[in-house]
């Protein structure tokens, strides 16, 4: 395993240079392709453009939605409707095991701690139930303040705090205050209670402040969006990497809120990334829904 350690300022970004035969250099038209790389205050680093595997899934997950380390060749995911929690096998490019733990509703992340299961739902309902070799179990349902219009998309866990991990895709407010950006919330597992108000905020506001202070170029602000779509925990770093197919970009973030790295993802690697999780030694899962062909599952090795 490498591990890699950033000591001076490394910008890069993407460019698509677009030209017409016969015209002078000076005539190109040069952009930004996506919103810039900035991994200087990163210890670990991906490749975004170069995944190590790829996994076509069965098309019972063409709308894959949420991700979670299981053991070295096994993921479990969600889907969109189903109901199930999904145990592929990567070895074996397999489905092996599925649970019914509820009915068919809009289901969005997973996470496995120990032999407990989790399982987001897009109005920020939260769903309970042990791993079982049983096809069908009885889940527990804890309601949160969180509603509809929060169209809570990311699930994650922060082992340090216990604590389970929120991403609102849309409205970040749970009361009349209302909030500026994207709000990410987290749900005491041993208290079983929601927290009052986010731990933290990002929106264009955040990102562009991150940009302002480590960009080498300008860029396109009108370009900005962020709603996040699935949130983990790095295994080795402890930062938060927070998933946005809205936008197409990947933020690195301490778990004060604080913006450490941004990645942009090509939409055609990544379609509709919909769910992240990492591996214990840090390599990096990431889903796509199929978008009307089957979903799919990508590997990045740590660098």
């Amino acid at each position: 395993m490498n591990l890699i350690k950033n000591t001076t300022p490394v910008l890069l970004f993407l460019v698509v240079v677009s030209f017409t035969p016969g015209c002078s250099s000076s005539s190109f038209g040069q952009h930004a392709d996506s919103l810039f790389l900035v991994d200087t205050h990163l210890d670990f680093t991906y490749d975004l453009k170069r995944p190590g595997e790829k996994h076509f899934l069965p098309y019972v997950l063409e709308e894959i939605s949420g991700l979670t380390f299981k053991a070295p060749s096994q993921i479990l995911a969600v889907d969109d409707e189903s109901g199930k929690v999904f145990e592929y096998d990567l070895r074996k490019k397999e489905i092996v095991h599925s649970i019914q733990f509820y009915k068919s509703d809009d289901y969005e992340g997973v996470e496995l701690i120990d032999n407990d299961i989790y399982v987001l739902k897009h109005d920020g309902d939260i769903f309970h139930f042990k791993y079982s070799q049983e096809k069908k179990v009885t889940s527990k349902k804890y309601e949160t303040l969180l509603h509809n219009d929060n169209d809570t998309e990311g699930l994650g866990y922060d082992p340090q705090r216990n604590l389970l991990l929120i991403a609102c895709k849309e409205e970040g407010h749970i009361g009349e205050k209302k909030i500026k950006g994207r709000a990410f919330y987290s749900f005491h597992r041993e208290r079983k209670e929601l927290s009052k108000k986010p731990i933290f905020i990002i929106g264009p506001k955040e990102l562009e402040r991150f940009w302002e202070e480590n960009k080498d170029f300008d860029y396109e602000r009108k370009r900005i969006k962020f709603k996040p779509s699935a949130i983990a925990t790095h295994p080795l770093s402890g930062h938060y990497y927070i998933l946005s197919s809205v936008g197409k970009m990947l933020v690195v973030a301490s778990p004060k809120g604080k913006i450490l790295g941004t990645y942009p993802i090509s939409p055609r690697i990544l379609g509709q990334p919909e769910g992240i999780c990492f591996s214990p030694d840090g390599d990096m899962y990431i889903s796509s829904e199929g978008e009307g062909d089957r979903g799919y599952i990508l590997k990045f090795d740590m660098q």
